[in-house]
């Protein structure tokens, strides 16, 4: 089993749309590096998924939707159409 380096994070408030889910959370940025900006991440190329801590996950397509709230909830890049950071470099 391999043990990899934690890596510290700049926690960035953050409410993703898709087309299917509004989802709030905290979208995870290395501060002072590349990908120190939410748009930095969504632009990387070989960036095809991003985990969303402490999430808030409500149904777009249906009224009576409950939001369902999890520890991380992980978002395929290419199903993301607007990204408002709360918070951002």
């Amino acid at each position: 089993m391999a043990i990899q380096a934690k890596v510290k994070t700049q926690p960035v408030r953050a409410k993703i749309l898709t087309d299917e889910y509004e989802i709030e959370g905290n979208v995870h940025l290395k501060p002072g590096h590349y990908r120190g900006r939410v748009s930095d991440i969504l632009n990387a190329p070989e960036v095809e998924f991003i985990p969303v801590t402490q999430a808030t996950c409500t149904n777009r397509s249906s009224s009576d939707s409950r939001p369902v709230k999890t520890d991380c909830t992980i978002v395929q890049v290419k199903t993301i159409r607007m990204v408002f950071p709360f918070e951002d470099s």
